[in-house]
């Protein structure tokens, strides 16, 4: 069999791009060999962007190729082009017997079966969060592809209700595979190389981190606002919150909030945290905070089990399946109750350490190559028929 991938949405370029729908293609495409090991008669071709370095998949395989677009995907504009034009007749001089689109979206026509990975229907939920034209297209375009799709693949049972309750997709038709996490590089940091760290970036021992991009939904304000009552009514010392990620859309609150009087140098702002960066962060902090309105899934609190880290976390949408009892959930828009999870944590030593056992436990249930693997089976499924 050979199937197709449409990882258009691989990005290049550092900023927001490169978060979650990122780094599923990224680690998807590099477990897929390994994955199909028991396929030794399955070809695999990923269609990229050509800003998308495939030196970054970390690829070695014969049976997989790597297919560069003929301009950039980057820009949405651009992707929709290629992906609902130029992929069509991609796929038949390919021979293809199945296109896979990552992100959302398949073409309307093609000439072989199709599966697409559907991350959260926020776009519907949440329109006040989405500039307007990226929430018509995805409307429309993940509903349609949905429709027609042999499968759809929900990162978790959240979202797989919401196609269900939104497209009115069949929920036979419908897999929910989880995403997973790298777990050679997300770990615990050597105490040494944690202290260093701390004392480079001053860093002090009740710092919150949070990852994520600058955008509404994130429910940042609401953060920085826990934070400042954090800060005024309790009785935990050189508190700091450093805010990770790069801005996206209609931020602008987020950095009215930190321009309140006494906030400037406790909040600090440290924009695109590097891969390489990243398990540093998760592992010097006494608290990864993840106070998100909305989630399909929610990597960054997985990434931060995986390193050991205590988790606070909204109570509501996917984000209760990635953190179970490893971490606390709370209501994400009570101000004083996310203060009050924030302040449990960090005063009570026993605890924080407790979180950590737990945080570690649980992550390790997540791996990316069980998401190939689960992938791969419903590739599986529908080229020959069965239950497909």
């Amino acid at each position: 069999m050979h199937i197709v991938l449409g990882a258009y949405l691989l990005s290049g370029a550092p900023g927001y791009r490169q978060a979650g729908v990122h780094r599923y293609a990224q680690y998807l495409l590099r477990e897929i060999p390994n994955a199909a090991a028991h396929y030794p008669e399955a070809h695999f071709t990923a269609l990229i962007s050509p800003t998308a370095a495939p030196k970054d998949l970390s690829i070695s395989n014969f049976q997989f190729s790597i297919l560069t677009a003929s301009r950039s995907t980057e820009h949405p504009f651009s992707r929709i082009l290629v992906e609902q034009t130029e992929t069509p007749r991609v796929l038949g001089e390919l021979k293809a017997d199945l296109y896979h689109g990552l992100g959302f979206v398949a073409p309307l026509r093609t000439p072989c079966p199709t599966v697409v990975t559907v991350f959260d229907l926020s776009f519907i939920t949440q329109p006040q969060a989405h500039r307007p034209l990226n929430r018509v297209y995805l409307s429309l375009f993940t509903r349609w592809s949905c429709r027609r799709a042999a499968r759809v693949i929900a990162i978790s049972e959240w979202t797989k209700r919401d196609v269900v309750q939104h497209f009115g997709v069949a929920p036979e038709k419908i897999v929910a595979i989880p995403l997973g996490v790298d777990h050679d590089h997300f770990k615990p940091q050597p105490p040494e190389a944690i202290a260093a760290f701390k004392a480079q970036h001053g860093i002090g021992d009740h710092a919150i981190f949070y990852l994520g991009s600058l955008e509404p939904r994130k429910n940042l304000p609401r953060l920085i606002e826990a934070f400042s009552v954090l800060d005024s009514q309790s009785s935990i010392i050189n508190l700091q919150l450093f805010v990770g990620g790069s801005p996206a859309w209609k931020y602008d609150e987020v950095f009215a909030r930190i321009r309140q009087p006494g906030l400037e140098d406790r909040v600090r702002l440290i924009g695109r945290v590097s891969d390489e960066d990243l398990p540093k962060w998760y592992s010097a902090c006494a608290v990864m905070a993840y106070p998100s309105l909305y989630e399909g899934f929610g990597l960054p609190p997985l990434e931060a089990m995986a390193c050991g880290a205590p988790v606070v976390a909204s109570n509501v949408t996917s984000l209760p399946e990635v953190v179970g009892d490893a971490g606390i959930t709370v209501d994400p828009t009570d101000v004083r109750a996310l203060a009050a999870a924030l302040h449990r944590v960090l005063g009570d030593d026993a605890l924080r350490a407790e979180l950590r056992a737990k945080s570690l436990a649980r992550a390790a249930q997540f791996t990316w190559q069980r998401t190939a693997e689960r992938t791969v089976e419903v590739y599986r499924k529908v080229v020959t028929g069965d239950g497909g």
